[in-house]
């Protein structure tokens, strides 16, 4: 029942006050039209958005809403239940035997029939759509399908497999009941022990981001430095004619795309007091960079204002942590697992074909853990963008999320991570991201902030649902570098120790300097690491690192891909041999 306290609540959720007056308006329709508080104000939402361009809630406003909605949809819905006591109840059943039937009134019938069976009204005002349907609700009776997708051949198609040839047949074998792990699946929590779940942005002065990002190129360059064995470096502006060691961060002294003329080095403030200093990159043999990228670099820089750099180091990697280490926490058998990344409908409709194929999948093979990323209401959607929904985005994500939670009832066993994505209409629009929240609370389903690492049995995974391979690769310049291009980019991100290590460079996110610094860091080399990307799905290994990017599963109008792993318990062998992966057509 709707109280003016739990009004009040919805609305200061929303960021709205209101005055007494319009409390007490909004309770009275909740009392007179059966609805909770959590409903009404997603209805007012949905109307004052539609409706009144955004308006807030007055007396007038909610009088019209009244008026439009509620009034309307209850008279209608009582007429028809009049209309079907009328045909159904009396008439025809006495006329067959013969018997004159009095004529009643509406009202009479409806009083009747109201009387008797009151439990019938509650079943013919339930309304939406079917409970396998997930597309939201529209003001369009039409629900759009997919042609493309339909009508594709290639579902269940192994495009991809990487590791040992016994160990991928067991990728395709459904988890059987005898297979139940006992798991320990943490969240690993940063260098300080914190856990990013909820936290104020947006409050940091400019020299506070200026002063974390310091910290970071004095923290990064101080790792290359002792896994080079190096002990000191000077200031960028320092005039020598010997070869010296300096530390700092790659930028552009343009705005343009960064090339071999345009680098310069910023130092930190403790060595350089954050002066630049262009790079001569002409007498280094190999080389692969792009801003925001902390470097260490071996050269002379004769008259301070030019440093003729020599060699540069980059690598600032850990080691891949023993999952043996902890020997309580040892995964005991088999472990399957699935990822997907958003987003999960195709681009011409919102009847999320691909998750409910996804579902389907996961019912059937029941995997030990799932790994999804958003977006799953995608803000760059055509039908987000021409605001045909008839409910809020939240509402319809928690629909999404309640036929994810039917998969308990299959697989009971099955856990499903969520992580959350920038880029969804529903949630902020910051990064590093806090993980989405939804009404109800899911034994099965929990949600994590993008970035975020888990610990599973002692194998440490790294999950981010932003497409940082890109945004390195388009400003990343390269020379004499060897191996494939897709490796560089994924290495580039274990090296420096970071999920974006661009940040501060680009400006096509918004971050948050402080939260980036705190939770945007690697804890340490994962063994597999998820980074969902617009590049050709893979799996590669690199630095020691499984890198899987399972692309995504919607593309366009047509079906995407995911991945699936399996991952044995470790042993005395190398450890990247324990793990198994295939790239799958939806």
């Amino acid at each position: 029942m709707a109280t003016e306290e739990l009004v009040t609540e919805q609305f200061k959720f929303l960021g709205i006050e209101v005055s007494k007056e319009v409390l007490s308006k909004c309770v009275s329709i909740c009392t007179e039209y059966d609805v909770d508080a959590e409903t009404f104000i997603e209805q007012w939402m949905a109307f004052s958005l539609t409706t009144l361009n955004g308006a807030s809630p007055t007396l007038d406003n909610l009088e019209l809403l009244e008026k439009r909605e509620f009034s309307k949809r209850s008279a209608s819905r009582l007429t028809a239940v009049a209309n079907e006591v009328t045909h159904s109840s009396t008439g025809r059943s006495l006329t067959v035997y013969g018997a004159p039937v009095a004529k009643q009134s509406e009202n009479e019938v409806l009083s009747n029939y109201m009387t008797t069976t009151p439990k019938r009204i509650k079943i013919e005002c339930e309304t939406g759509p079917k409970q396998n349907e997930l597309h939201p609700a529209t003001y369009s009776p039409k629900v759009e399908h997919s042609v493309k997708y339909t009508s594709r051949t290639n579902q269940g198609t192994v495009v991809h497999s990487f590791g040992e040839d016994k160990l991928v047949e067991v990728i395709t074998n459904t988890t059987a009941l005898d297979n139940l792990l006992e798991l320990n699946i943490v969240q690993v929590p940063n260098d300080d022990g914190e856990l990013y779940n909820k936290a104020k942005y947006g409050f940091e002065l400019l020299h506070e981001k200026a002063s974390v990002f310091d910290n970071h190129i004095r923290y990064i360059s101080q790792c290359i430095m002792k896994k080079n064995g190096f002990s000191e470096t000077v200031s960028v502006r320092h005039k020598t004619q010997t070869e010296v060691l300096v530390a700092g961060r790659i930028e552009c002294d343009a705005d343009a795309r960064l090339n071999s003329k345009s680098v310069i080095l910023q130092g930190t403030w403790e060595d350089s007091l954050s002066q630049t200093v262009p790079l001569d990159l002409d007498s280094v043999q190999q080389y692969s960079l792009f801003p925001g990228q902390v470097v260490v670099v071996r050269g002379i820089n004769p008259r301070g204002n030019k440093f003729v750099a020599r060699e540069l180091f980059c690598d600032a990697a850990r080691p891949v942590p023993d999952p043996t280490s902890d020997i309580t926490n040892t995964l005991k058998g088999t472990l399957s697992m699935v990822v997907a990344a958003g987003p999960y409908t195709t681009s011409n409709n919102m009847s999320y074909e691909p998750l409910k194929d996804f579902i389907a999948y996961l019912n059937t093979h029941k995997p030990h853990v799932v790994i999804m990323t958003g977006p799953f209401v995608d803000c760059e959607h055509e039908k987000v963008k021409d605001n045909s929904m008839a409910e809020t985005y939240k509402s319809f994500f928690d629909k999404l999320i309640d036929s994810l939670a039917d998969i308990g009832n299959t697989s009971p066993f099955t856990k499903i991570y969520i992580v959350s994505s920038h880029k969804d209409a529903f949630h902020v629009n910051i990064y590093p991201t806090p993980p989405y929240s939804s009404r109800k609370k899911y034994p099965n389903i929990q949600f994590l902030p993008d970035p975020s690492t888990l610990n599973i049995n002692g194998y440490i995974v790294g999950i981010t649902s932003y497409d940082v391979l890109m945004s390195i690769n388009q400003e990343e310049i390269s020379h004499g570098s060897v191996g494939d291009k897709l490796s560089r980019l994924s290495g580039h991100v274990l090296r420096q120790q970071c999920y974006y290590p661009t940040a501060g460079s680009l400006g096509s996110l918004a971050v948050d300097g402080s939260l980036w610094a705190a939770h945007a860091q690697l804890p340490a080399t994962p063994h597999i690491l998820v980074v969902p990307s617009n590049f050709r799905y893979f799996v590669k290994e690199v630095n020691g690192c499984i890198v899987i990017n399972p692309e995504h599963l919607s593309k366009g109008a047509g079906g995407g891909t995911f991945a699936r792993l399996v991952v044995r318990p470790p042993s005395e062998n190398k450890t990247n041999s324990n793990i198994a992966a295939q790239i799958v057509r939806i």
